[in-house]
């Protein structure tokens, strides 16, 4: 068993393997719908293939437990493609910056579960946001005939359901094991986009595109998630949500990289503006990853 001192460099890279969700949302040539279905279905073989060789069992209790954490599944299928959808009508860095609303996001959701109310601190870092969201919008609507914009909505939209995600998982379904509950979602995310996945397109995708959908299961779901939970049972809760902050740093740079993706300054003012109440979010709380 890995000890403590490895906990950063695990956290270092779960963070690059999220953060290349980015560019396989570009690089894949295929709609959002069937890339999740498909990082589905890789993510179920890895996640059953971990298990296996980790001899745990997956089985949940009772036929509630079942239902709920499947709907989550649901959840998570639709906001992972409303994520792939903003990132492939913008760009990574959009996409990417929009999800980060989520931290702010939940703590404007959270009253409606804990019955607590809003702190003025937190109505103050929601003004930040969205003024940031607004930026990177206002400027959009005169680019790319507006890509910007729907690119900042559909990640806005995605974050709020991740948002969602988030908070039933914490209060209904704390008691489940996190590699428990992500494979059972990656399932239902797999099933439930089954009848709308593009098939002609992808039975004639290459080999080439066949790893990197391979890729993107196996290391950018299935990996990357276990290793982020690792990295939260060796460092402190604040320590890893800091630092995955800088994963939609680290999708913008690869994008500019590898698909020559450059953002708008616009962007890099307003995902900066959300970036710092992301930041400042998870120094209060405690980090869930998607």
């Amino acid at each position: 068993m890995l000890n403590d001192r490895f906990g950063l460099p695990i956290l270092y890279l779960a963070i690059l393997l999220l953060a290349l969700t980015g560019l396989f949302a570009k690089l894949i040539p295929l709609d959002a719908i069937s890339i999740i279905q498909l990082r589905g279905v890789v993510a179920t073989a890895g996640l059953a293939m971990f298990g296996f060789i980790q001899k745990r069992s997956f089985r949940l209790n009772g036929y509630r437990t079942y239902f709920g954490v499947y709907a989550l599944g649901l959840l998570l299928g639709v906001h992972w493609v409303l994520f792939f959808h903003a990132m492939q009508i913008s760009s990574v860095a959009v996409g990417m910056l929009s999800l980060f609303s989520y931290p702010i996001i939940t703590i404007f959701l959270e009253p409606l579960f804990s019955g607590k109310g809003w702190k003025t601190r937190d109505l103050f870092a929601g003004v930040i946001m969205i003024s940031g969201l607004a930026l990177m919008v206002a400027k959009g609507q005169d680019l790319s005939n507006g890509a910007v914009t729907w690119g900042v909505l559909w990640g806005v939209l995605s974050a709020i359901l991740f948002s969602f995600r988030i908070l039933f998982q914490k209060y209904y379904f704390s008691h489940v094991p996190s590699d428990c509950l992500m494979f059972h979602q990656v399932v239902a995310v797999g099933v439930m986009l089954i009848f709308f996945v593009d098939y002609p397109q992808v039975f004639s995708l290459s080999g080439l595109d066949f790893l990197k959908v391979l890729l993107l299961g196996v290391f950018s779901t299935a990996g990357a998630h276990t290793l982020l939970v690792f990295s939260l049972k060796k460092l402190p809760a604040k320590t890893v949500a800091l630092i995955s902050c800088l994963q939609p740093v680290i999708a913008a740079l690869l994008a500019w990289y590898f698909v020559s993706e450059i953002p708008e300054q616009s962007v890099l003012i307003g995902g900066a503006m959300v970036l710092s109440v992301a930041a400042y979010e998870s120094l209060q709380k405690p980090p869930v990853s998607g």
